[in-house]
């Protein structure tokens, strides 16, 4: 597997690719640094850097400044850590507590304000399609007694093909 593969086999979702102001604390709530940058930032987490040395640490509490003064309070593990030859730190960041006000500034941050209408529509689309399968359905086996009985037959063929067409589905929209 190449290296981009790999990232992009990692990188489930949207990344923030500008810098933003970051203060980091110890999970005692001691400042660690007042002045780190974040990276990448995701619903999920954000790579950082900092002039302090984390090696010791696991968690860190973060507040996060967003570009329209905003902030971003939580608290994440870290995922790893290197040490620069400058005396800083450079790492990965996963989110491990981010209340749902806190979560839902990131999304916009990330996707603007408004609605994801994509994933909307998608899940309007498929809610449809199961509402009209299921009605079709009921109609077809209470109109007659054999219908019933070739749906029974026919029930195994009727889920691998849904169970495909899912599939099918998903690679399509993740790529």
């Amino acid at each position: 597997m190449t290296k981009d593969a790999h990232h992009q086999r990692r990188r489930r979702h949207e990344r923030c690719l500008f810098d933003l102001p970051l203060v980091l604390r110890d999970p005692a709530g001691r400042l660690i640094d007042a002045r780190a940058v974040a990276h990448d930032v995701t619903i999920e987490g954000f790579g950082f850097e900092t002039k302090a040395g984390l090696k010791d640490l696991s968690r860190v509490g973060f507040v996060l400044s967003l570009p329209d003064g905003g902030t971003v309070s939580g608290s994440a593990r870290l995922a790893w850590c290197r040490a620069l030859d400058w005396g800083g730190s450079w790492g990965g960041a996963k989110i491990a507590r981010l209340p749902w006000r806190e979560a839902r500034k990131i999304r916009r941050l990330l996707h603007g304000p408004g609605y994801d209408w994509s994933g909307l529509a998608d899940r309007a689309l498929v809610g449809g399609a199961v509402v009209i399968v299921v009605c079709l359905g009921d109609m077809i086996l209470r109109s007659d007694p054999r219908v019933l009985r070739q749906a029974l037959l026919a029930g195994p063929w009727l889920l691998m093909g849904l169970g495909l067409g899912f599939f099918i589905h998903h690679a399509l929209r993740d790529g």
